[in-house]
């Protein structure tokens, strides 16, 4: 449909239902799920039993949410209804709104690299709200772009970084140094430099309070929390490498070639150029605040859609482009699964027998 033309009104009634079929396969799986998924059992007991366990944990934004819903239930299944929605609504929104010639595309590898939000955690909520927020960077509109940003922060603290995309998006950087500033966070990530860098600025910005709380329980939590339970943390980081060095360069030969939607372009591959710079700073030994990186590197999906974009008219060059991100986002899909196997696989639900649940 996205790539091989025919009749644009039958194309566009066919593409609104679709968009409304996958968005209700991808909220019933998120919805009806139970005991899957990262962090269960600390959702569930800050949800059903409210309990101060676990409340010095959660940002105050997500405990309003939490408090609200759990105000008129204690179903958990309406919870998860009510917040995956949130989630979902909030990314299909953008996806609509900036990018519905390609939204089928954006919804696969909204799947491979995130599970399309079927496991959503408060993380998840708050990118689609910083994701949100993006829209108001491409309108110009400041105060509504630091209040959605300090809105998504509420709910989960990594979000703050995201106050930068504001003046990255609209940089005029030369690609020459966007590398040699990959490359420097690189050298400075293999050799263990990213956590001696972030001590250095906590304490030349003396970062007190609820701010220095929550930074603080990151980075004491950072020796127990690995990108991949599995796997070595720098097997890892090197595979994430490797990856990114095969779509960094098609990326910025498409941005310095494709004249349409140019400036969506540079503003999303300046976002994501920085969210790599985090990640190379602190994946191998701070993976907890390389979440940080998240927002930024979630437009990876939207600059692929560019990229085959940008081919479709060129069917040999399409193909070997689209060939090679399948085998990629199968790769991702793969190691997202074995990143945490025993708490994704199987996908259990409501409607299993053999799970006990407490509903009321």
């Amino acid at each position: 449909m996205e790539y091989i033309g025919f009749n644009t009104r039958l194309k566009n009634s066919l593409r609104s239902i679709a968009i409304i079929i996958c968005f209700f396969i991808l909220w019933s799986l998120s919805t009806v799920k139970w005991k899957t998924g990262t962090d269960w059992d600390s959702y569930y007991d800050v949800f059903y039993y409210f309990s101060d366990i676990y409340r010095g944990y959660f940002e105050p934004g997500f405990l309003i949410i939490v408090s609200t819903i759990r105000s008129f239930t204690s179903n958990y299944t309406i919870y998860l209804g009510i917040f995956s929605f949130l989630c979902l609504a909030l990314k299909f929104s953008f996806f609509v709104r900036y990018h519905k010639e390609t939204i089928f595309t954006i919804i696969l590898l909204f799947y491979c690299y995130y599970f399309g939000d079927i496991f959503a955690v408060r993380q998840n909520l708050a990118i689609s709200i910083t994701l949100v927020s993006t829209g108001f960077i491409i309108k110009k509109r400041p105060i509504l772009f630091a209040i959605s940003v300090g809105l998504a922060s509420s709910i989960h603290f990594t979000s703050i970084l995201y106050i930068l995309a504001y003046f990255i998006y609209w940089s005029h950087l030369k690609d020459r140094t966007i590398y040699i500033l990959t490359g420097i966070s690189i050298l400075f990530g293999l050799l263990g430099g990213g956590e001696k860098l972030l001590s250095l600025i906590l304490q030349v910005i003396g970062i007190n309070g609820y701010a220095g709380e929550k930074i603080n329980q990151y980075l004491n939590a950072s020796g127990t929390d690995t990108i991949n339970t599995n796997n070595n943390p720098l097997l890892i980081y090197i595979l994430g490498l490797i990856k990114r060095c095969l779509f960094i360069p098609i990326f910025f030969w498409i941005k310095n070639r494709c004249y349409q939607n140019s400036s969506n372009i540079k503003g999303y591959l300046n976002l994501y150029m920085f969210g790599n710079i985090i990640y190379f700073l602190f994946a191998k030994d701070l993976s907890i605040f390389a979440r940080a990186s998240v927002p930024f590197l979630f437009f990876e999906i939207f600059l692929i859609c560019f990229t085959l974009s940008y081919f479709k008219f060129a069917p040999k060059n399409f193909i070997l482009i689209f060939l090679i991100i399948m085998v990629v986002s199968a790769s991702r899909f793969n190691a997202l699964i074995n990143s945490y196997y025993n708490l994704y696989v199987p996908y259990n639900s409501i409607f299993d027998n053999r799970i006990n649940r407490v509903l009321e």
